[in-house]
């Protein structure tokens, strides 16, 4: 695993739970009013968004003619999740003249042109989570007389902009909207409170309910966006209606993953429910995913669920492979460059964005870039992740003349390059992150106050719930307890790489995949960094441990 360099914030020590909880308000340059006030009705402030209510009168008015849809989505969870709250609305107000398109990771990113061609009788596209760049499939519904309307967040490039009818894109330069971080399934659910407004009156207008809510919250938390002001919102009411039950396919996916009875937080929904819905994408057909999402049937419900949990198995056994792979070629040792470039033609193209990822976290702290290689067409696909500090969009962007098409987010991106140009444009990228500053390329973590092991408690752990829910842009607390003595209770894990472990006098502690980092059979003192937990098991609170600071003495 990396280490990282850690940093105190704050080294005020708190005596009591309201001490804790203010600081770490404070540290992060928040109010008690402004954070933890926010309830669904203060969405509204974030409706003033470039073409939003252009885009519903638009779509309203097709829908009053009677004419046929077409709705494509991308084929990750936020793509997914906002088709689904588009595809709901329509049948909730009875309306079924519409066809979905979303492509597989094969077809690559963007609105695929079979979304134009296989449908001659559509009259509107509307694309969701893509489009803003797609420049030949817009043109092409255009050239065919369809309106098209695109509700993304990638960002968006001076020059290469799609021509849709109405582009509704919080990244547009010309969007007046302050917050620019929803992600698609967030804007779905803004674009549906003024499509319902702009319906004529003989249409019903449905309660954008727990359902809606689910949906966009799911999506929203697992589009990495940050998790503050609109989308913090609808994330914590989303949350609300899932620990409510009020979603069926939500359930049916609760279930496989081993969660019933468990209150869901942010954390759940990424590192368990996500990733089974993302699993359609990745290793098989979105749309199994989407079919979930706006079934209604129980039986249907819990049989995609069930397909979804062994797709996802399957995903699991193809990244471990993957990623071993790559360890092998790197011979255990992290590159010396600040960029990694690695592709193969055996790896699909579904897995390259979490094996990037799963590289940054394991092997290299820096940009990554995997490729899925395909021989036959002489081209590859892949996936960039990059670290706080250097934007790959921009990096990429210098790098264009190499690249086929390329296109994303600062932390993330997507790019289809030549194989004859791969080794050209390793050089280039690595050209870039070499002319960034060198201390971006430094492994960081962050501590945000001192805390004495005896304030953890039940209490503690409940008052840093109300700071939920914890993502990019709000990570959940993370402390350091000083010169603390840690004694290791007990191993366990398939290979024993991990331990309990007891802090201070009385605190249990779990230091997951910690085994390599502490010796059994011994108290050692340390400075240990930890996030506050909840053991379901035992039914009380434990830490989670994220490092021993200091090594043990003689």
């Amino acid at each position: 695993m990396i280490r990282r360099q850690w940093t105190v914030q704050c080294e005020e020590v708190p005596s009591t739970v309201e001490e804790v909880i203010a600081l770490l308000l404070r540290n992060r340059g928040l109010t008690p009013e402004s954070f933890l006030g926010l309830e669904l009705p203060d969405l509204e402030r974030y409706l003033r968004i470039r073409g939003l209510d252009e885009a519903a009168r638009i779509m309203a008015r097709h829908l009053s003619n009677g004419h046929h849809l077409v709705l494509a989505g991308d084929y990750d969870c936020d793509g997914v999740t906002a088709t689904a709250q588009m595809s709901l609305f329509l049948k909730d107000i009875g309306y079924d003249h519409f066809a979905v398109v979303i492509p597989t990771r094969e077809n690559g990113y963007g609105v695929p042109l079979r979304a134009v061609t296989g449908h001659p009788g559509a009259r509107l596209l509307v694309a969701m989570d893509c489009g803003s760049l797609d420049v030949e499939t817009v043109a092409a519904a255009r050239a065919r007389g369809m309106d098209v309307i695109v509700l993304d967040h990638h960002e968006v490039t001076a020059d290469g902009t799609a021509p849709a009818t109405v582009l509704v894109n919080p990244k547009h330069a010309g969007c007046p909207s302050a917050f620019k971080e929803f992600c698609a399934s967030g804007l779905v659910l803004l674009f549906l409170t003024r499509l319902r407004k702009a319906l004529e009156d003989r249409w019903p207008r449905p309660v954008l309910n727990g359902r809606y809510l689910a949906l966009s919250a799911v999506g929203t938390i697992a589009d990495m966006v940050p998790l503050i002001e609109g989308n913090r919102i609808i994330a914590a009411e989303g949350l609300r209606a899932i620990n409510r039950g009020v979603s069926l396919p939500i359930e049916q996916i609760r279930g496989v993953s081993g969660l019933v009875g468990r209150k869901l937080t942010a954390g759940h929904v990424g590192f368990y429910l996500a990733p089974r819905l993302n699993a359609a994408g990745r290793v098989a057909d979105p749309l199994t995913a989407y079919r979930l999402l706006v079934e209604n049937d129980r039986g249907r419900a819990a049989g995609l669920s069930r397909d979804l949990n062994l797709l996802n198995l399957r995903r699991q056994q193809e990244e471990v492979r993957i990623l071993e792979e790559v360890r092998r070629r790197l011979n255990g040792r992290p590159p010396e460059t600040r960029t990694l470039v690695v592709g193969d033609s055996r790896w699909p193209p579904g897995l390259v964005g979490i094996v990037a990822s799963r590289i940054q976290q394991e092997l290299h702290y820096g940009p990554v870039v995997v490729l899925s290689i395909d021989s036959r067409e002489g081209t590859a696909r892949g996936s960039v992740r990059s670290v706080s500090g250097f934007d790959v969009h921009e990096a990429l962007g210098l790098c264009g003349d190499l690249l086929a098409r390329w296109g994303g987010h600062k932390m993330a991106a997507g790019l289809t390059v030549a194989v004859d140009r791969i080794e050209a444009f390793a050089d280039r990228f690595e050209a870039v992150a070499q002319s960034a500053d060198p201390e971006v390329f430094v492994p960081r973590g962050r501590i945000d106050l001192p805390l004495d092991p005896e304030l953890v408690t039940t209490e503690l752990y409940e008052a840093i719930q109300e700071l939920e829910p914890h993502g990019v842009g709000n990570p959940a607390p993370v402390f350091v307890s000083k010169g603390v003595d840690v004694q290791v209770q007990r191993i366990f894990g398939k290979n024993g790489e991990h331990l309990n472990l007891l802090v201070g006098d009385s605190v249990p502690a779990v230091w997951w995949n910690g085994a390599a980092s502490l010796p059994a059979g011994r108290t050692i003192r340390g400075d240990v960094v930890f996030q506050v937990d909840w053991d379901a098991f035992r039914q009380r609170v434990a830490l989670d441990v994220k490092a021993v600071l200091q090594s043990p003495g003689p």
